[in-house]
């Protein structure tokens, strides 16, 4: 059962705590070293969040210096740059205006990662600036974390058993997930891994992650029948009763003896009317009095007209949505072409056939179209309908620069560019 998270309790409880801790270290001081944010608090796990968040931020700003005229991909850049990265991590120095943003998301991210790691570790993916996520950069990440690090563990394995170095990060979150679902034991307790921010500044985790609430039922005496009032059964008519007496249903095999009853004698000339005797009468009499009443009125009043009967209601068709509700497509027959197949080809979802422009999430189809297409959404069109008719990944990127890269002047080493050719390679 999927957790609910109180985003705004998880929210005020970092505030309020981070002013504490902010209060109480910067009494003396302007700014914070990289040296004291190891030490910044007693619990570890909060400091080294608190450096993962100046990491991403880090990384982020790293790929902003690619440029169209250096090549980064030499041997002596990486180098250079890695000497100049580690040289930059000796120096950190953060003032507190912009170190109580990093706590605060720390202690959100702390609440998150021991009491709903799933939603922490599928945020964290999806705010990477890439659409693919290397093995080496989640290796790097979980340097900075302790509560929970089998899943991260698990997630690397997973992904160098199928033979990548990276993976798209769709698949990375399934990866979280099944390492969630097949180790529950290996989760820590959030009560237990949360207790050290939680001596500083007291609250429970039902606070901030619980289970959903039943649907509210009814209240059991309304539940209880109500006492059944003794049926009156309707008064029949004579004819219908006679019917029953005269015609009934024999189910049993055996013979009914008739039993003798002794009549008794009735003087002749006294005269018994019997039920259908005066049926039969009573018929009688209404039949004249209606000829009696045609015959005196027939001038005077208009003759009476039969009211047409009700026309037949017919019956509905049957909807297809009952017929589909007859006959379901179970998930054993959804999953049925799957089996046999290894994790990796389950995970490879097989898109040539599905349109291309289903590929692209929305927000993305309008970056494509402005900083590509020059805003010209027929031209995005069309280069999604081109794409369509290619038969290979190859052919699809050499159509994209040859009628489209050259008429808008695209970048070799632009990000969009290579988002753009990541989306073909998923077609293909």
């Amino acid at each position: 059962m999927e957790l609910t998270v109180n985003q705004q309790n998880i929210q005020k409880y970092a505030e309020r705590l981070t002013n504490d801790l902010c209060r109480q270290f910067f009494i003396n001081k302007a700014f914070i070293s990289g040296t004291e944010i190891l030490s910044f608090n007693s619990d570890n796990q909060l400091n080294l969040l608190i450096i993962k968040n100046i990491f991403l931020s880090w990384q982020k700003e790293m790929l902003k210096l690619k440029s169209a005229y250096f090549d980064y991909e030499d041997e002596e850049v990486k180098k250079a740059l890695k000497l100049f990265m580690n040289t930059l991590s000796n120096h950190i120095k953060v003032y507190r205006y912009d170190f109580e943003p990093l706590v605060q998301k720390a202690v959100a991210d702390y609440i998150l990662l021991a009491a709903a790691p799933h939603d922490f570790f599928k945020k964290e993916i999806e705010s990477l600036a890439s659409p693919k996520v290397p093995t080496s950069l989640i290796k790097e990440f979980s340097k900075y974390i302790q509560v929970n690090k089998f899943v991260l563990s698990q997630v690397v394995s997973e992904i160098e058993a199928s033979g990548y170095t990276e993976t798209f990060a769709g698949e990375t979150i399934r990866f979280v997930l099944k390492a969630l679902n097949e180790n529950p034991d290996k989760a820590e307790i959030p009560e237990t891994a949360l207790s050290g921010i939680f001596s500083q500044l007291p609250a429970e985790v039902t606070e901030f992650v619980y289970l959903p609430k039943p649907p509210v039922t009814r209240p059991a005496f309304l539940d209880k029948p109500k006492e059944e009032e003794p049926k009156i059964e309707p008064v029949t008519p004579i004819l219908e009763k006679k019917e029953e007496v005269l015609e009934p249903e024999i189910e049993s095999s055996l013979e009914v003896i008739p039993e003798v009853v002794e009549v008794e004698e009735m003087p002749a000339n006294e005269w018994v009317e019997s039920p259908e005797d005066d049926l039969i009468a009573e018929e009688t009499n209404v039949q004249s009095e209606i000829e009696d009443v045609e015959e005196t009125t027939e001038e005077e009043t208009p003759s009476f007209q039969k009211p047409e009967p009700w026309p037949r209601v017919e019956k509905l068709a049957k909807s297809e949505a009952a017929d589909l509700a007859k006959d379901p497509i179970t998930l054993v027959e959804t999953l049925r072409e799957s089996e046999g197949r290894s994790l990796a080809e389950s995970l490879h979802v097989q898109t040539k056939s599905v349109p291309f422009k289903t590929l692209v999430p929305m927000h993305y189809r309008f970056t494509f179209i402005n900083s590509l297409f020059g805003g010209d959404q027929q031209a995005w069109a069309s280069a999604v309908d081109k794409i369509d008719n290619t038969e290979s990944y190859n052919e699809a990127v050499d159509m994209l620069k040859n009628e489209f890269g050259n008429s808008y002047n695209w970048a070799k080493d632009d990000d969009n560019v290579a988002m753009l050719f990541n989306y073909v390679e998923r077609k293909f």
